[in-house]
């Protein structure tokens, strides 16, 4: 009898969103794999019934499973991520994975009176599983560091997958000014304030574009900081556009700069690395590990020397296009969905018989 695995893909309910795209491109990957002898049930909105496959089971998501559900019998129970708060009837008898994304509030700096409360539910969940897996190396060590995890609970670190995977660049024929891009909504921690003196000390007719959720009032402090530094008509805000519009703005920009402070991963830059343009990125966190050689780094955030490592990384991409294009591309491929659902099935595998998985197994 085939071992019955549910994966909590609710989340696919708002493709736009990280958490959406990741259990849709996790959905269809793992249907792209052997999965033979798991007996896979895909927990989905309505609207997604029988949408990815008829060769899977499919169980229906609704608000009230939040508070009462009968989800049992279940052999593994995949939470895609740790802020799940669906979970089986059958604790112990169904071993549950979680997919740690990031524990950024374990090192931004916010009150305690916040951060607890995020501790101690990570902690719960934790506490339940019988697997946890890490979408970086710098996720794992943030955990390790900050929780307390059983000596029995399988550790595993998969990468997410790229969600521009497949997708070809969309090149404009208009004669706009060239541009930078800075994608992502607006937090504190991402640090988009340090590209505003950065593009003074760049050439006059390049302009920053921001692509992401921007509040009116965080627009506001954007564009003031710019007229301090007399860029404030270099400044383009793009908020909710379509899937199009978001692959032609990476396809024509000069570059992505992405200075975060903290990141679990970093969808921007493997989604820029897959398009072919150059990435320019903080030395932290899990973005190095995302970058690797093909990335430009900043070790710190002065503004002369952000805008030199952007000027020469951009003069040694035209002088050097087709050969950094191709490293570009390489390092993108390694966040293969398929690879990385293989990989999931593996752990599944491990889970149930109790085994290390044939991956990057963490002590």
């Amino acid at each position: 009898m085939s071992n019955k695995i549910f994966l909590d893909l609710h989340h696919i309910r708002n493709t736009k969103k990280g958490f959406g795209q990741y259990a849709l491109n996790l959905a269809k990957g793992i249907l792209q794999n052997d999965t033979d002898g798991l007996n896979l049930y895909y927990y989905v909105p309505l609207k997604w019934y029988k949408r990815l496959s008829n060769s899977i089971n499919y169980k229906i998501y609704l608000g009230l499973h939040r508070r009462r559900n009968n989800f049992k019998n279940y052999d593994v129970w995949h939470s895609l991520t740790h802020l799940s708060k669906v979970e089986p009837q059958d604790l112990e008898k169904t071993k549950i994975i979680y997919t740690v994304h990031d524990a950024i509030f374990t090192i931004i700096n916010i009150s305690e009176e916040k951060r607890q409360p995020s501790i101690k539910k990570l902690q719960r969940q934790i506490d339940k599983s019988s697997c946890l897996v890490f979408i970086s190396k710098f996720t794992q060590d943030c955990i390790r560091e900050n929780f307390t995890i059983n000596d029995n609970i399988q550790q595993y670190v998969i990468y997410n997958g790229n969600p521009m995977e497949g997708v070809k660049p969309i090149i404009s024929t208009s004669n706009d000014q060239p541009y930078l891009l800075c994608v992502g909504e607006y937090r504190k921690y991402k640090n988009h304030a340090a590209l505003i003196p950065m593009l003074s000390h760049l050439k006059e007719n390049i302009n920053l574009v921001f692509m992401g959720k921007y509040s009116k009032e965080n627009q506001e402090k954007i564009l003031s900081l710019a007229k301090e530094h007399k860029v404030e008509n270099r400044i383009i805000f793009k908020a909710s556009v379509s899937e199009r519009k978001k692959i032609e703005l990476y396809s024509n920009a000069e570059g992505l700069v992405h200075p975060s402070l903290a990141e679990g991963f970093g969808f921007p830059v493997v989604e820029a690395m897959s398009l072919g343009i150059p990435v320019f990125i903080s030395n932290n966190t899990a973005l190095p590990e995302v970058g690797g050689t093909a990335a430009h780094y900043w070790d710190h955030y002065e503004p002369e020397y952000m805008a030199k490592i952007v000027t020469e990384g951009l003069e040694d991409f035209r002088k050097n296009k087709e050969t950094r294009k191709q490293e570009l591309l390489l390092q993108a491929s390694k966040f293969s969905w398929k690879n990385i659902s293989k990989q999931y099935l593996e752990v599944y595998k491990a889970v149930l018989n109790n085994t290390p998985a044939s991956i990057n197994k963490l002590n």
